[in-house]
């Protein structure tokens, strides 16, 4: 039951560290002309692989 709710714990944490990321990079990125999508895949990205995903999301949208 404990190691479930480390899981969890993590997965939460996960999602809302994406989502908040998102947000602070789409607050900033309007300044100049970026913005990053609010789907399932981009906060999970974010939110799980952390730097390394969010590196990979801006190639991705700039490219």
């Amino acid at each position: 039951m404990v190691i479930f709710m480390k899981i969890i714990k993590y997965v939460f944490k996960s999602i809302l560290f994406g989502v908040l990321t998102l947000l602070i990079i789409n607050l900033i990125g309007q300044f100049f002309n970026l913005k990053l999508p609010f789907s399932i895949l981009s906060i999970l990205l974010v939110g799980f692989f952390r730097l390394p995903g969010l590196i990979a999301l801006l190639i991705f949208i700039i490219i």
